[in-house]
């Protein structure tokens, strides 16, 4: 919703959203610049137990810097503090498992969480509901009943300012490396126990695409 609807429907609650939101202009890889970062915040939590959540949507080649500053100089000292990835994560497993290594060393894996922001997208999230909770589709998500699977990526927009990350990542890489195979592990897992996240994620993990595949062209 656009800022100016947002105003207009809930003016009162809008303005006391953003009389909490500042801005801080700093560098990706100042110590003291983050350490400004977290003399600001201190003043808004006003001793408070404060918990502090950074969000890294940002190109890859500086997490690092990123994490580093932040764990350093801007972490909680009385809450805790976690850091969100947001994909690619790395270019290939060597790569992903160094990026792990790396943020690792400033925190531990509970503080890290990565993500993929397309999974956030209403119909992906009903994904798993539709499979799973209901009594109609339930019985016959299976070989046996469906014929034909496609996934299809459409958007009414191109590349825009996104060209130089795309020429470095490449768009088959960002797209069905991530987005899409997401979607494929969503559709063709096992029932997981729950559908918490940890438990979505197991099934996720042990589902053999090369089992995908023959299924879903036999």
């Amino acid at each position: 919703m656009k800022t100016a609807s947002l105003r207009e429907n809930c003016s009162e609650k809008m303005e006391q959203f953003l009389g909490r939101c500042f801005y801080h202009s700093g560098q990706y890889d100042s110590e003291e610049n983050f350490a400004e970062v977290d003399k600001e915040i201190k003043e808004h939590e006003a001793g408070r137990l404060s918990n502090r959540l950074f969000y890294l949507s940002i190109p890859p080649n500086i997490f690092m810097d990123v994490v580093k500053c932040a764990s350093k100089s801007a972490s909680s000292a009385n809450g805790w503090t976690r850091v969100i990835v947001e994909k690619p994560f790395g270019r290939d497993s060597e790569s992903s498992a160094a990026l792990t290594r790396g943020l690792k060393q400033y925190l531990v894996e509970d503080q890290i969480f990565r993500i993929d922001h397309y999974l956030g997208k209403e119909l992906v999230e009903n994904l798993s509901v539709l499979r799973f909770s209901n009594l109609v589709f339930e019985p016959l998500w299976s070989r046996q009943y469906i014929r034909n699977v496609q996934l299809i990526f459409s958007e009414d927009f191109g590349t825009e300012g996104r060209g130089g990350y795309f020429d470095n990542y490449g768009i088959i890489r960002d797209i069905m490396q991530n987005h899409l195979l997401q979607i494929l592990a969503l559709f063709a897992m096992e029932t997981p126990i729950s559908l918490d996240a940890e438990d979505i994620r197991n099934e996720k993990v042990s589902l053999n695409f090369q089992d995908v595949h023959a299924v879903l062209n036999a």
